[in-house]
């Protein structure tokens, strides 16, 4: 346990903000023992994603972290961005965002961003999302069996021509079935689990601004669970990629049959891929993300707070509502950008 204190440090005690802290009344309480692998029918908001989990993660090492329902004047406070507002009146706490998908929040201190293309010069870093919690992953003896395409998430996100009966009659010639594991409030369906998946699927058709805000999570869930990933073109899953070996990007239906009918053809090829995903999983272990959080929280946010802790309580107030008409105006921009613009798939402009 020594070892674990002085691998971990942060400079400050840093507070985990819940908005919605009647979603999780347990971590209020001293004997809180929750561990966020087990979570994986819970975790389902942004807050949950970012807040929750990370929370639990850091606190699992003994860290100076703290849930709270308040912002806490004068320290470090950790929200997600997008159920932050000014009606929070935050302007006297130092407050460090989780952007998510959304919108650049201006009223933040600091931002914490799940795509590299999100970074907006020394107010922000890059963390990637975290892993999907309690993945369970391909079965060994599957092989090198090619029969379930899957697509987890919600239907409508997966790329039209993709839905269609055409493209499943296809598949269904090639020995496949497409299988969409649609979320329910009930979490009635694992999207952890990965068992009986032989190819992840996940091709979407949004603007060349809102695809900027996507983080690669299902490149990465697919490497853990030991499945061959077939990609739309999404900077996220580039960002990434180091070797054809890393996934396989498409942007038709007809690219992803001839990328099927290459892999069945080819399972020495299917197996590399299996071999060469897991080992870039090593890269997203939950350790290695504690670490980058703690480095994070330790340098770019503890430097930037050491200079917000020297203005005074007006400054604060005062640089507050300088940011607010520009974290309006940031709102309405990405609520702009996510419907119009030119798609990066189709190529058509709205």
């Amino acid at each position: 346990m020594e070892s674990t204190r002085a691998e971990y440090n942060l400079p400050y005690p840093v507070t985990f903000v819940l908005k919605y802290p009647e979603r999780w009344p347990e971590l209020f309480s001293k004997s809180s023992t929750l561990d966020p692998a087990s979570l994986h029918q819970r975790i389902k908001t942004n807050e949950d994603c970012w807040i929750v989990t990370t929370y639990l993660y850091l606190k699992s090492k003994k860290l100076n972290v703290l849930i709270s329902k308040k912002f806490k004047p004068g320290q470090i406070n950790v929200v997600s961005s997008l159920d932050y507002s000014a009606k929070d009146l935050a302007f006297d706490s130092f407050v460090v965002g989780t952007r998510s998908d959304g919108f650049n929040p201006v009223l933040c201190d600091f931002v914490i961003v799940q795509n590299r293309f999100q970074i907006d010069a020394a107010r922000s870093a890059f963390i990637p999302h975290w892993p999907q919690p309690g993945i369970v992953p391909r079965l060994q003896e599957r092989g090198n069996t090619i029969k379930n395409l899957t697509f987890k998430g919600n239907e409508k996100n997966l790329y039209e021509p993709f839905r269609s009966h055409e493209f499943q009659r296809e598949l269904e010639k090639l020995g496949l079935e497409l299988r969409v594991n649609t979320g329910s409030a009930e979490g009635t369906v694992l999207w952890n689990d990965y068992s009986t998946d032989d190819l992840v699927l996940a091709v979407r058709d949004l603007t060349e601004k809102d695809i900027l805000a996507k983080p690669a999570s299902k490149l990465v869930n697919a490497w853990i669970a030991g499945v061959p990933a077939l990609l739309g073109p999404e900077p996220a899953f580039q960002d990434l990629k180091k070797s054809a070996l890393d996934y396989i990007e498409i942007k038709s239906t007809q690219e992803a049959l001839e990328a099927i009918q290459k892999l069945k053809a080819n399972p020495e090829l299917y197996r590399r891929m299996i071999i060469n995903g897991l080992k870039r999983a090593e890269e997203f272990t939950v350790e290695n993300m504690i670490r980058r959080w703690v480095e994070v929280l330790s340098g770019p946010v503890a430097n930037r707070y050491g200079h917000w802790k020297k203005k005074t309580k007006l400054e604060r107030m005062a640089n507050f509502l300088l940011k607010f008409p520009h974290h309006k105006l940031s709102m309405k921009e990405a609520a702009y950008h996510r419907s119009n613009g030119k798609y990066i798939i189709s190529g058509r402009c709205v």
